[in-house]
């Protein structure tokens, strides 16, 4: 059987990893034995070797059909890729299946580099998180997290592809719209209670939570009984925030804050559509550590214009500030954004995460994923300071704890004896909140299929 990889999305997803538009490629199998046709040139691989058995029988056709392809464009093209033939969002999720194979992480490290053409010092990172997540990764069924997601910003990014909306346009619309979401929250905590759900972390992203009033934020806060749990709330951008916001989180059980500068570069934050400068970074950050809030602070590498130099100066200046977490991302084209359709792609990422995996300090890294069009086929990484790791990101990114989520856009998982089933919200603000009640009920009745499945 002879197929088009054009026809097969994961397949096609790592064609893409070495073009925008890809050659006309044809793969064909026959037991362990595969072959591909590049724009006519041939190439035969087999992968009898035992060592392939740890990959489940459920999934081999597949996955070595990924791997033929990306072994023949690696030969063809005479490039290789940090993450070898692996285009998923959870890398971590197959070094946790070779482990649960048998496998020491030592030979796990192998067997990355071996099977799926990982890189040793990406391999090598995802040993070091899955160490870090040692008792902090699995929690039994009876915990969930909330997250909450306020669509409001001062200005959109030019990478954002977030559910967003100016906040000066939308005042009036965004207390509306909080009045809603404390209705949705207090319910779905309320849900998920009488069913003996224990609340495990909370997160409140966006957007940006804080650029919310002060009164706003109140009412919204005002909706949690956080109790003694992990509480993050994402104060992204430092225009927005103020002692008194502070003060408020700090009054409801805020724990944690994100203070995102994404660059320490004044002329970059302006390029990429960020109305504030390096100097309010470093106010608000004064902000939020003289009131012992656990802080994260987010980069961006790749940004536009940005040189190896540029990035390093931003990420020592970070790391001199010493925050709890420390958040890189390589720069995605999303759909959504605006530079969705840009040419090109700063290829300088690379050497921007080379140098943070090669420069952690006192840091360890802890989480990791993978996103589409990420400049050259990169990944995005948290640091954490020992013991100061977010359980939050841990668990939704391993998808070990489900996620009840509330608010426009907001996405629901349900981890049902190790089956992920996600409802999301709908995007729209304004439909969110005409149509909030039936939205509301019918995601309820999403969780109690599962939930109540046994009664």
């Amino acid at each position: 059987m002879c197929i088009d990889i054009k026809t097969n999305n994961e397949l096609l997803d790592v064609a893409k990893l070495f073009y925008s538009d890809c050659p006309d490629i044809f793969l064909s199998a026959d037991g362990s034995n595969f072959s591909v046709n590049v724009d006519g040139k041939a190439f035969s691989y087999s992968y009898a070797d035992e060592y392939y058995n740890v990959i489940p029988p459920e999934h081999r056709r597949q996955r070595l059909s990924k791997i033929t392809v990306y072994d023949a464009l690696r030969e063809y093209t005479g490039r290789t890729m940090p993450w070898g033939a692996l285009t998923g969002v959870r890398p971590t999720k197959l070094f946790y299946e070779c482990l649960r194979a048998g496998n020491s992480a030592a030979e796990t490290i192998n067997l990355m580099q071996r099977i799926y053409r990982v890189s040793k010092m990406r391999a090598d990172i995802l040993a070091k998180i899955v160490s870090a997540q040692n008792g902090k990764v699995n929690f039994d069924s009876d915990y969930y997290n909330l997250y909450v997601h306020i669509p409001y910003c001062t200005t959109r990014c030019t990478y954002c592809s977030f559910v967003s909306l100016p906040i000066e346009k939308y005042k009036t619309q965004s207390e509306e719209y909080v009045k809603l979401l404390c209705d949705e929250i207090k319910k779905s905590v309320d849900f998920l209670s009488v069913r003996g759900k224990k609340l495990l972390s909370i997160y409140i992203g966006g957007g940006t939570p804080t650029a919310l009033g002060e009164s706003t934020l109140d009412m919204l806060l005002s909706a949690i009984d956080a109790g003694d749990v992990e509480y993050t709330c994402e104060a992204g951008r430092p225009d927005t925030v103020t002692k008194d916001k502070f003060s408020i989180m700090k009054s409801h059980g805020v724990t944690r804050v994100c203070v995102n500068p994404q660059t320490l570069n004044d002329a970059t934050l302006k390029k990429i559509g960020r109305h504030h400068s390096v100097k309010q970074f470093y106010e608000a950050y004064d902000s939020a550590k003289s009131m012992n809030f656990d802080i994260n602070c987010d980069l961006i590498a790749g940004l536009e214009d940005e040189t190896l130099n540029d990035f390093i100066n931003s990420y020592n200046g970070i790391i001199a500030l010493s925050p709890q977490n420390i958040t890189v991302h390589s720069l995605s084209k999303k759909n959504g954004s605006a530079i969705r359709y840009t040419d090109g792609e700063n290829i300088g990422a690379a050497a921007m995460l080379d140098y943070v995996l090669k420069n952690m300090g006192e840091y360890n890294p802890y989480y990791l994923y993978r996103q589409k069009r990420q400049a050259c086929n990169l990944e995005n990484i948290g640091l954490s300071m020992q013991s100061k790791e977010c359980i939050n990101n841990i668990t939704t990114m391993e998808e070990t704890v489900s996620v009840i989520a509330c608010g426009a856009g907001a996405i629901s998982k349900i981890v049902d004896a190790g089956k992920i089933i996600r409802h999301a919200n709908v995007r729209d603000v304004g439909l969110y909140i005409s149509e909030y009640g039936e939205r509301l009920d019918a995601k309820l009745e999403c969780f109690s299929r599962v939930f109540d499945k046994s009664v």
